[in-house]
């Protein structure tokens, strides 16, 4: 059974789109001036247009979470989907049908729970695998790879430029408190600050110090800090520090 519908947001990356091969059953969505160029280098794969008025990545996603209604949102630049959890001789990488049945069946467990959010792993490194641990109930959730049920009344701030996921993330904790973690599998994603289209053509460090700002501001400095290990090309990466 189908519980959510896969949704790839994508802006001008008709014929350098990733995700079609890596999951099953996605829809495409992109502004409606771009839908002809899409579906001529997506032919096998349904495309839905927003409105062209519908600019930027956070009114992309309201647009997609209020259209479709349980929704898994999946960044167009996605080369694969691997296990962390393996042992020597297991496969690692996983195939498009069982993509989608994690999906599908991670959305079943989330509303089961009585959880909206649910994403997975945050880093490839199977040494930073808790087997203890393959789930986690709360946390930042990845925006390059998450679900969020319908009834959620949740929704992204325009004021956010690059930092969806912190502000979703967080704006759920202060609601529902938990999320669906599954720490087993880890979305890869490639070139994402250099490719073209996409939030590539919005993200810079000017608007990373910005989206840093406004989240202390809304959330709290106790909540939303910088890491402790600073990169001097991107000063402003944060860390979620939630008090549950």
């Amino acid at each position: 059974m189908e519980n959510v519908k896969i949704v790839i947001p994508s802006h001008k990356r008709w014929s350098s789109l990733r995700t079609t091969q890596v999951v099953d059953n996605a829809i495409i969505c992109v502004p409606e001036n771009q839908g002809e160029m899409y579906r001529r280098s997506n032919p096998l794969v349904e495309v839905v247009t927003h409105p062209d008025s519908v600019i930027g990545l956070q009114q992309k996603r309201n647009w997609i979470y209020k259209h479709f209604g349980s929704v898994f949102m999946i960044d167009d630049d996605i080369s694969a989907v691997r296990r962390i959890y393996t042992d020597r001789g297991e496969p690692i990488m996983m195939q498009p049908k069982e993509v989608y049945d994690l999906i599908q069946h991670s959305a079943d467990v989330t509303r089961q729970m009585g959880i909206y959010l649910f994403g997975f792993a945050d880093t490839p490194n199977p040494t930073a695998y808790n087997p203890m641990k393959p789930v986690q109930l709360t946390g930042w959730v990845n925006g390059c790879a998450f679900g969020l049920l319908a009834g959620s009344g949740l929704w992204w701030d325009t004021n956010i430029t690059c930092n969806c996921d912190y502000w979703i993330s967080a704006l759920n904790a202060y609601k529902h408190r938990m999320a669906y973690l599954d720490m087993r599998f880890y979305f890869n994603q490639v070139d994402t600050f250099v490719a073209r289209g996409g939030q590539a053509e919005h993200r810079n460090l000017d608007a990373e110090e910005r989206d840093f700002a406004y989240l202390q501001g809304v959330f709290g400095s106790e909540v939303i800090t910088l890491k402790k290990s600073k990169n001097p090309r991107h000063p402003f990466q944060k860390t979620l520090k939630l008090p549950f």
